[in-house]
C-alpha cells in the first residue's frame, strides 16, 4: 500500500534557483492548500506590484484596507484579486488565510493582528503535479516562521536557499547570462 503524502499546506515553496519558467524564477510560494486529491493553491510573496490596493481599484480608496500591498500571487486566474494573510501566534505555525471576504478583511485590519495583502492570481497545482516537482527539485519546501515572513523580493528567495540549502549558494549568485560574469 502506498503511504499518504503530507500537506504541505502553511510551508514555503522555494524555486530551484536553474527555475527558468518566468512564472516561478526565483519565487517563494505560500502554500495555503495542499492534498494529494485535490492538488495544490499558494501564492507568491516576493512578487509586490509596488501598489496599494487603493491605488489600484478606487472602491478600496478609503478605510482599512486602503493600504493593503499589492502583490502578484501567481500567473493563475491573474483577472482576479483575493485578500489574504497570516498571523503568528505566540508558539506554533502560522495562521494562514487566503479568500477572505472584503468584510472580514477589514475586520481583521482593524484588529491588526493579522499581516493582510491583495493577490492578483494565484499559484495552482493539480492532483500529483506538485510531488512530481518536488522529485525534480523544482522546489525547496521550507517553514513558514515569524523570521523570514518579513523578507521581500529576491532576499526573501536567497536568504531562504542560503538557509536550507547553502550548496546552491553558487548557482543562486551566477549572473543570468555568462557574458556578465
Amino acid at each position: 500500500m502506498k503511504g499518504k503524502s503530507p500537506s504541505f499546506a502553511g510551508k514555503l515553496l522555494v524555486s530551484h534557483p536553474l527555475q527558468k519558467e518566468e512564472s516561478f524564477s526565483e519565487t517563494v510560494v505560500l502554500l495555503h492548500a495542499h492534498s494529494e486529491k485535490e492538488g495544490a493553491m499558494g501564492v507568491i510573496l516576493n512578487r509586490p506590484c509596488r501598489r496599494t490596493l487603493a491605488q489600484s481599484q478606487s472602491d478600496f480608496s478609503e478605510g482599512p484596507l486602503a493600504g493593503l500591498p499589492l502583490h502578484l500571487g501567481g500567473p493563475v486566474s491573474t483577472n482576479r484579486m483575493a485578500l489574504g494573510g497570516w498571523k503568528f501566534p505566540a508558539r506554533g505555525p502560522a495562521s494562514i488565510r487566503y479568500g477572505i471576504s472584503r468584510e472580514e478583511a477589514a475586520d481583521l485590519a482593524k484588529e491588526g493582528l493579522y499581516q493582510l495583502f491583495a493577490f492578483v492570481g494565484y499559484a495552482g497545482w493539480s492532483p500529483g503535479q506538485l510531488e512530481n516537482e518536488l522529485r525534480l527539485n523544482a522546489w525547496l519546501v521550507c517553514p513558514f516562521t515569524r523570521e523570514v515572513a518579513h523578507l521581500e523580493e529576491r532576499d526573501f528567495w536567497k536568504t531562504l536557499l542560503a538557509i536550507h540549502r547553502p550548496d546552491w549558494r553558487l548557482v543562486c549568485d551566477s549572473p543570468s547570462s555568462p557574458d556578465l560574469n
